[in-house]
């Protein structure tokens, strides 16, 4: 119950403890019959006068750090003020009260840092010292030297302890927090960043409005009560996200009031207005009104992590903020870094399978198409052999010229034959007749449009699974016959591949998600890769094989709605 009221909200720890000394002080003096030595009246007037100022601003500042903020200094002032009065007012330096230091430094501490407690304990002890001297001319009292330099003595050792104290608060909260390394992928995973800082701050909602240094995109990553969603929208969208004036660390903003709370340290932190602090465009689409920005800068990254409904907002959560961005930069870049040596350790794996696919595989058909040579040789004047052999040979070299094109592009180089874009029925066409030609099966293309494009990578992808889809209707079901249908419409390539063979070993109809535990688990993976739908109708008389793409690669399409 305590822990959720006070924790990271050192302005109500402030308020309470003000509220509460009050109204202990005024019960002391009152039981206390010898309480005040001086001026009576106007010491229960001025405690009287505290003690409800301290309740009025308790409650007034308890949920507004705005206003906490604005009246942290004047009501730090009005407190010292107290001290030095209640000082005055009951035995001088050897008052009671003089324990009320403990309460003016504590506060200082937590509100601006070790600069505000070493003025505010320079300022205490001055004026205790001068009660003390000013008590001792006047000669209103026996004065009593050795006292009085005991509890001078303790005001500095009670500083000196505090200051230590936030020294080694300070270090330990600067190693506690670690980077954690998000999830894998090829760009940056916010998702478990995004949770884990608002989990860490109470907050319902979480908005992230980033860009890569290298893209003109814009990105917007949102958590709404858990649910994670990432959009791509036109560079510039809302740029920039908040108010240049605003500065380049975190801040408490309420958009309505353009109340701003930040600075670059507690010292330097001060409470502001600003015509919407959050650009208006993003306060609009996502319902922005008050929150926490964190600012999200790495070597590769730059962006805002709005914190939303912050529930009880206050100065702490600034600095707890400037250390989640710290961490967030860490993050990411830890993130670039292994995915730099992943793809380093890809590239080191991709040159040694060329090595091993150029030094076998590439050998073997060189030597093949010599022992055919040489066979060739010795057919004599057989011309049907030597028909035969030609053919092979013909074959074997466009698997060559594949293969070796293959290994260019696993070696990082130049393809023999560039072609950013490629007619892909006219090269269907030819990969059929191919096809045909080595397992001795009839192999066609249909197409209603003759001229549909497609990214070169993607016809190399899109060869495979006719190849494979051809194999496995031979192989495994006796076919004699492969249709290939192809249609292309809204950005998404259709393709249906039919056999007249058997079919697969379980009849029916499969979509994706039942193709996990059953069908062609190679189709199923490339299919998957690229982004794109599988689905398979097998019956006694045949198969047919659905295959729906992108054209653009790295646009995944949608799932299709039950």
């Amino acid at each position: 119950m305590l822990a959720a009221v006070f924790q990271h909200r050192s302005g109500r720890v402030v308020a309470f403890g003000r509220a509460l000394l009050a109204a202990f002080f005024l019960v002391v003096i009152w039981a206390d019959r010898g309480q005040p030595s001086l001026a009576v009246a106007p010491t229960y007037a001025l405690l009287g006068a505290y003690a409800l100022a301290s309740a009025a601003l308790l409650w007034a500042t308890w949920n507004d750090w705005w206003l906490e903020a604005k009246l942290a200094a004047p009501a730090h002032g009005a407190d010292m003020l107290v001290f030095l009065w209640l000082n005055f007012a009951t035995q001088g330096y050897a008052s009671p009260f003089f324990t009320f230091f403990a309460f003016l430094i504590f506060s200082a501490s937590i509100r601006w840092g070790w600069r505000g407690t070493v003025a505010t304990a320079a300022v205490l002890i001055f004026l205790y010292v001068g009660s003390g001297v000013t008590a001792a001319s006047w000669g209103t009292e026996a004065f009593d030297w050795r006292r009085f330099a005991l509890r001078s003595a303790y005001l500095v050792v009670l500083s000196i302890m505090i200051l230590l104290w936030l020294v080694a608060t300070r270090q330990a909260e600067d190693g506690a927090e670690r980077p954690v390394p998000p999830a894998g992928g090829d760009g940056p995973d916010l998702a478990p960043l995004l949770a884990a800082t608002a989990a860490a701050f109470a907050a319902p909602r979480a908005l992230c409005i980033w860009s890569q240094r290298e893209e003109p995109w814009t990105y917007v990553s949102e958590l709404d009560d858990g649910r994670f969603e990432e959009r791509r929208l036109e560079p510039g969208r809302y740029e920039p996200a908040v108010r240049a004036e605003t500065g380049d660390w975190p801040f408490l903003f309420d958009q309505q009031a353009g109340h701003v709370l930040g600075g670059s340290s507690p010292r330097s932190r001060r409470a502001r207005r600003v015509s919407e602090p959050v650009h208006a465009a993003v306060a609009r689409d996502f319902a922005v009104s008050r929150g926490l920005r964190i600012p999200v800068r790495s070597a590769d990254l730059e962006g805002e992590l709005l914190l939303l409904e912050v529930p009880g907002g206050s100065a702490d959560d600034l600095e707890r903020a400037a250390r989640a961005s710290a961490q967030w930069a860490a993050t990411i870049e830890h993130r670039e870094l292994m995915r730099a040596g992943e793809e380093a350790a890809g590239m080191r794996a991709r040159l040694s399978l060329a090595r091993d696919l150029h030094d076998s595989v590439a050998q073997l058909l060189a030597g093949l198409a010599f022992r055919l040579e040489g066979l060739k040789r010795g057919a004599g004047g057989d011309t049907g052999l030597s028909g035969q052999i030609d053919a092979l040979q013909g074959e074997l070299r466009r698997e060559q010229q594949d293969l070796r094109r293959f290994i260019a592009e696993l070696r990082g180089g130049p393809a023999p034959r560039p072609q950013p874009r490629a007619r892909l029925v006219a090269s269907l066409d030819a990969l059929a007749a191919r096809i045909a030609a080595q397992w001795g099966i009839a192999c066609s293309v249909a197409s209603a449009d003759a001229a549909i494009e497609v990214p070169a990578g993607l016809e190399q992808n899109i060869h495979q699974l006719l190849r494979e889809a051809a194999a496995n209707a031979v192989r495994h079901g006796g076919a004699d016959a492969v249709e290939v249908r192809l249609a292309c419409s809204g950005g998404e390539l259709a393709i249906e591949i039919g056999d007249n063979g058997s079919g697969f070993p379980h009849q029916g109809e499969f979509d994706q998600a039942a193709l996990i535990e059953s069908g062609p688990s190679s189709l199923r993976e490339r299919v998957q890769m690229l982004g794109g739908r599988l689905r398979v109708a097998s019956t006694a008389a045949g198969s047919r094989v659905g295959i729906d793409l992108p054209l653009e690669q790295g646009l995944p399409l949608e799932e299709e709605k039950a």
